[in-house]
């Protein structure tokens, strides 16, 4: 009786190993197809002092993201060191958005949290925004999937010290672990450390009109995250971008032409997640409606529901008028509706009795399945094309020669726009990879226009 129970016990176990180890390689093996772009050749620096200060010069004239720090101490140390780190960042990713939404990590001697994390897991993937750059792009990663850790972290403090009443007793240890974490995330994006501290005075404000006190780390967390922000937003790198030509454009022009621009993003935001925003939105506005649900309002999984889909939308709206921007600048906003749809499912399992985490679950997974080998056959052609032009510099070096001619990359349409690789073909940036190859690059002309047009207008793939 013993030996069966411990085999049956063992079960949840070999379910739990299986699946992290099928995501670490599913993580591990397209990290390691998608090929150095055009940044990677002109971030690479040859010392570890040499990356960091490239951080510092970046910081004061292009790109001010902590995440850039992350993305040139990883090149330094070379794409081994990323092929290690990303999939298990990835697999932190996973635990801490389910603690976010459940306050506690998975029970892994049962299967019963089994249908949330392989939702989570598949979402993470297929339903953020533009997972090619987001999670399997070295550059993309550290500023969007793992700078997206503190975001997390920090929300999941907030939900506690929400359960708490106020009482949450943290040591100076972890108080300070904090400070840094909330400092991390306010030099993080744009627009998610804003969100944060719009929440955080939300929340500090709804304490006080309820007569609750908030104990001194509340404050010297929200003074790191308010520190974050002012560095990323005071930094030169900031305002010498508002004084590129495109938001020269976008300033000069007419208030009819912003909203307009408006269209095209939300569009392709709702798209792009298999029109998750739009199902959450409707479900929810159904649930308000439903007379015969009077605690709704007061159910605290369709609070968080409402909270996280407007913030969804807050995420994303700030980028909406922008005439001219990538997909995964969304990436934010697309995991806040991630996390705003999971807690519509389990509002509606707990008010409803509908087991819509499993069916959802199930449904994401034969989608998955159907659809993977779609997906993943653009970047096994990336990396063929990658090859066969190492072999075309290793051959011109061979020979002697000081100059190579190189075929630009072909791109192929994934199962959406969303998940089509968008590359920077380092061909293009012609100084830089020129350098690092120490060769002349000869292409076609004709190829480099078309290769412009259509990564400065993605949705054309």
């Amino acid at each position: 009786m013993t030996e069966t129970i411990k085999k049956m016990s063992t079960k949840p176990l070999v379910a739990w190993g299986l699946f992290f180890l099928i995501y670490i390689i599913f993580i591990f093996v397209f990290s390691y197809l998608y090929p150095y772009g055009a940044d990677e050749y002109i971030l690479k620096r040859d010392t570890l002092w040499g990356a960091i200060a490239s951080y510092f010069q970046s910081y004061m004239s292009e790109n001010a993201r902590i995440g850039l720090l992350a993305n040139n101490i990883i090149l330094y140390l070379g794409k081994w060191s990323f092929l290690i780190l990303n999939p298990l960042v990835q697999i932190v990713w996973l635990l801490s958005f389910f603690a976010l939404v459940y306050l506690r990590l998975p029970d892994f001697n049962k299967l019963s949290d089994f249908p949330s994390m392989l939702l989570i897991a598949l979402l993470s993937v297929f339903a953020v925004a533009q997972p090619d750059n987001t999670l399997f792009w070295i550059g993309g990663a550290c500023n969007y999937s793992w700078s997206a850790l503190p975001f997390f972290w920090i929300l999941t403090w907030l939900r506690l010290e929400y359960k708490a009443k106020g009482n949450l007793n943290l040591s100076k240890k972890y108080a300070l672990a904090l400070f840094f974490i909330a400092l991390a995330l306010g030099m993080s994006s744009e627009n998610s450390g804003p969100l944060t501290m719009g929440l955080i005075i939300c929340f500090a404000a709804a304490f006080h009109i309820a007569g609750l006190k908030l104990k001194k780390h509340f404050w010297l967390i929200a003074l790191g995250l308010a520190l974050g922000i002012a560095l990323l937003f005071g930094a030169p790198a900031m305002w010498n971008r508002l004084n590129t030509d495109i938001f020269e454009y976008f300033n000069n022009s007419s208030l009819l032409d912003k909203l307009l621009w408006h269209i095209s993003h939300i569009h392709f935001y709702i798209k792009a997640m298999f029109l998750i925003p739009a199902i959450t939105f409707i479900a929810l506005l159904i649930c308000s409606l439903d007379r015969d649900k009077p605690e709704r309002f007061k159910n605290e999984n369709y609070i968080l529901a409402v909270i996280f889909a407007i913030s969804s939308w807050i995420l994303a709206a700030v980028l909406f008028a922008i005439p001219l921007i990538t997909g995964r600048c969304f990436y934010t906003a697309s995991v806040a509706a991630l996390i705003s749809f999971l807690f519509t499912l389990i509002y509606l399992r707990e008010a409803y009795k509908f087991q819509a985490v499993k069916y959802c679950a199930m449904l994401a997974f034969a989608w998955a399945v159907a659809f993977t080998p779609v997906f993943a056959y653009p970047y096994l052609n990336l990396h063929r094309q990658d090859e066969a032009r190492a072999n075309a510099i290793a051959q011109a070096k061979e020979s002697g020669s000081k100059t190579v001619f190189l075929i630009p990359y072909k791109y192929l349409k994934g199962p959406n726009d969303n998940l089509t690789i968008m590359f920077y073909d380092p061909v293009f940036g012609f100084l830089g990879y020129a350098n690092y190859l120490d060769m002349a690059i000869q292409t076609d002309i004709m190829k480099e226009a078309a290769y412009l047009y259509i990564f400065s207008n993605p949705n054309v793939i």
